[in-house]
């Protein structure tokens, strides 16, 4: 048996494990296209649990993951909430100035954290006790260049050759490496998530902190489990469920603050040309950084 498929049977085992865990309470999932939120959805179903599916767009135009996170709730017979997050300058700002004085004030952990802000306040709305995502999986796959950045660091590499040759490495420590720099500094900001959502009255669930998922990758190469597919265990474990007429998924990995609804470009684009933000930083990260330190 494949690398590949060994995951895919813990990663379906672990994730029905949590979806199980939930039976009888009222649990939202936070949807996209992409297939670590619809592998969530697909466990919940397994057990029959029938979710609420939340998934957010600019108010400016609907993105492809909002599409096609309506027609699988149509699809599947569940309630959708569609969230229209506010792109005016003055939500924009609130939103990068709550996430940033929780702590967070990377690009990414700013644009990426922001529509969590009112994702949970939707799965509040609706009586949620419980929101669940997908975070966290894309560590696994060393699909993040931030983890395979920090872990190159680490071992002294110079800055232009970090991140470069993950997909052609066969060294599985340095692959491990970068698993567990991940897993352990959270980038996901799950704790972040966990905290927004607590406020609202609704505990989060990362299925994919999972441990077990986590020691399963072990030793993998990235060659061995993201191809043919991106994501290639995720897809084998619930490929009954991503079909037509079922749970729609991308076939292409896009950050849901990137793709088509170009929310984090937008946001910082956005925020960098208000007159009263404007300062000597010349990146959205030194505004963000501003906004932390309590500059402006």
């Amino acid at each position: 048996m494949n690398k590949s498929k060994k995951i895919s049977r813990v990663i379906s085992r672990e994730l029905m494990d949590t979806a199980s865990s939930v039976e009888g309470r009222s649990v939202a999932v936070a949807l996209s296209g992409g297939v670590d939120s619809c592998s969530v959805l697909a466990a919940l179903r397994r057990v029959d649990i029938k979710p609420t599916v939340i998934s957010y767009t600019p108010d400016t135009h609907e993105s492809t993951d909002f599409n096609m996170a309506r027609e699988t709730a149509s699809n599947l017979s569940l309630e959708f909430v569609g969230v229209r997050v506010a792109m005016s300058d003055q939500s924009l700002e609130n939103m990068a100035r709550k996430v940033t004085s929780m702590g967070y004030h990377s690009k990414v952990e700013v644009e990426s954290l922001s529509p969590m802000l009112w994702i949970a306040r939707a799965a509040a709305s609706k009586g949620a006790d419980v929101l669940m995502t997908g975070d966290q999986a894309d560590g696994f796959f060393c699909l993040s260049k931030w983890a395979a950045h920090n872990y190159d660091r680490s071992r002294g590499v110079p800055f232009r050759q970090r991140s470069r040759h993950v997909k052609d490495d066969t060294d599985p420590s340095r692959i491990d490496g970068i698993r567990a720099r991940y897993y352990e500094e959270d980038l996901a900001c799950t704790g972040a998530v966990a905290s927004i959502c607590e406020s609202f009255g609704v505990e989060a669930i990362f299925p994919y902190r999972s441990e077990a998922i986590f020691r399963s990758f072990n030793g993998s190469l990235w060659s061995e489990i993201n191809r043919p597919r991106i994501k290639e265990p995720i897809r084998l474990a619930f490929d009954d469920w991503f079909c037509e007429g079922k749970i729609l998924v991308r076939n292409t990995q896009v950050n849901l603050h990137k793709g088509d609804s170009n929310f984090g470009d937008t946001m910082s684009s956005r925020l960098m040309s208000v007159p009263h933000l404007r300062g000597p930083w010349k990146t959205p990260k030194g505004l963000y950084g501003a906004m932390y330190r309590g500059d402006i």
